[in-house]
């Protein structure tokens, strides 16, 4: 019988197969440069909670490590293609993917909770393993759930199972250790450690300390529907070789979705609500529009010129008209080669920056435009010294959606007890004042709290005719049980300094 390797051949043995995930250079393809964080971003390791049973029995943290140098080697080799990939879909990554799913989400076409599904957790996992690498493992179809959306139409979500959730939040682990170092500074949505008011701070600095005097406000005609599956997988070849890791994500994509117990099948497009599509969908931007804007645009203009981009929406600036003129001509015709098209009537091109009104006003063209990003309105104001601030409000079509959202719910909980209400009112007011508390803003935070209150009045005494309360009971129940108010504003100005 041979002798059993030492634990230094174990760990030789270990690192020659970790080498496999990368091949050699492809031939022809330059070296240099990328320009992409350089590091920055990098995705975040997940924690290992000692409270928690190991993921398997010697408590091992294999496949941790093995990601760690996937990330090194991205960093250091940015043509290098990535094989074997695969092979990192063990168990002990499928209990962190697990562990990282929420709870109080909506079950899939097989209706099984993540509760439901943690009973017999080891026995699950270990079955998806099996027949994840024996080639027996077939996503569902999502479960269709429509939205509704501020303009009156729905957003079509996809509510996956649990078993395809584990699955695509493992497939992310792994990508991000290689994504999130090429992705492009100037892309804010759904990464690690990166958020909207970033994006939002990243725009105003630039507006406001760079020559800046036009904005291209473009928009893509139904993005996350219109994504071409075809070209999605050839980008993602750029970097991934591995042909199983690429058939399980063109399973992904194909794997179709139910509507009202009827099957569909899903030719273009990746899923809102799924948890690989965010990812996905940055993949495709990524090279699409933010390296295209670095490596094509900017060397080709006169001026000056930024983009900052949060998912699908993105925001164009530049020092010259006619840059700004050329970039919006360019614009369709890159993106029809891959599929997508620019919604006309959602675009424009305007003045605006520090000089913006004093030109406006020498061509006798008003006051200058304003645009919409992220939710807020952004407009051209004045300091108390009387020079150009970058201000912002919440957007009008964001406020009335809100509102309606609101007293929608409160109509749907006529019956339920006023201390629960109460409690989900205070809650819904935190949230809304959280992202929408920036500078400039606090009228309109202020205007959604006295929109709250009327709707809080109303529901009040509508639950019953003969208990009917006047404004006066109703401020004395306030005093009671006050209403959340705004407490603080983000500040992101100050934010953009410690950058």
């Amino acid at each position: 019988m041979p002798d059993k390797p030492n634990n230094q051949e174990r760990q030789t043995t270990r690192w020659k197969s970790d080498d496999r995930i990368v091949p050699l250079k492809r031939e022809g393809q330059p070296r240099g440069s990328k320009p992409g964080n350089a590091g920055a971003g990098k995705a975040v390791r997940p924690s290992r909670d000692s409270s928690d049973p190991p993921p398997t029995p010697s408590g091992g943290t294999l496949v941790l490590d093995r990601l760690d140098r996937i990330t090194k080697r991205a960093e250091t080799q940015p043509e290098e293609e990535f094989n074997n990939l695969f092979s990192l879909l063990t168990y002990e990554l499928l209990w962190y993917a697990f562990r990282k799913l929420k709870r109080d989400k909506a079950p899939g076409v097989d209706g099984v909770t993540v509760d439901q599904y943690e009973e017999h957790l080891r026995e699950n996992l270990q079955d998806l393993t099996a027949r994840l690498h024996r080639g027996a493992y077939h996503p569902q179809p999502s479960l269709r759930c429509d939205i509704p959306k501020g303009n009156g139409k729905t957003r079509p979500l996809g509510i996956a199972c649990v078993e395809d959730k584990i699955v695509q939040r493992a497939v992310v682990m792994i990508l991000e250790r290689i994504y999130e170092v090429d992705f492009c500074d100037t892309s804010y949505g759904f990464r690690p450690g990166r958020s909207c008011h970033q994006a939002l701070s990243v725009l105003g600095q630039i507006i406001a300390t760079r020559k800046v005097s036009w904005i291209s406000d473009a928009d893509i005609r139904g993005f996350f529907d219109n994504v071409c599956h075809e070209r999605m997988v050839e980008l993602l070849r750029q970097r991934i070789a591995d042909p199983k890791m690429l058939a399980l994500i063109g399973r992904f994509l194909k794997a179709g979705v139910m509507i009202e117990g009827r099957r569909e099948d899903t030719d273009d497009g990746v899923p809102q609500g799924s948890v690989l599509s965010p990812l996905l969908a940055n993949v495709y931007l990524h090279y699409v529009l933010d390296q295209w804007f670095q490596r094509e645009v900017q060397p080709r203009l006169r001026g000056e010129a930024y983009i900052v981009r949060y998912a699908d929406d993105f925001i164009c600036a530049f020092e010259l008209e006619s840059d700004a003129r050329r970039f919006q001509e360019v614009l369709p015709k890159r993106l029809a080669r891959f599929s997508l098209e620019v919604a006309e009537e959602k675009t424009q091109l305007l003045r605006f920056g520090r000089f913006a009104r004093r030109d406006c006003q020498r061509r006798g063209e008003g006051a200058p435009g304003t645009f919409d990003f992220l939710g807020f309105t952004h407009y051209c104001g004045q300091s108390r010294a009387k020079r150009f601030k970058l201000k912002r409000r919440t957007a009008k079509k964001k406020f009335k959606a809100k509102v309606r959202d609101l007293k929608n719910w409160f109509h749907r909980h006529l019956t339920t007890p006023l201390s629960e209400v109460w409690a989900t009112l205070n809650a819904k007011l935190r949230g809304h004042y959280l992202y929408y508390g920036i500078n400039d803003n606090w009228p309109w935070l202020m205007k959604f709290r006295g929109m709250a209150k009327k709707l809080a009045y109303r529901w009040l005494n509508r639950r019953s005719q003969s208990k009917s309360k006047n404004w006066r009971q109703f401020y004395a129940y306030m005093d009671r049980f006050p209403l959340a108010s705004p407490t603080k504003l983000t500040d992101l100005i100050a934010m953009a300094r410690t950058r």
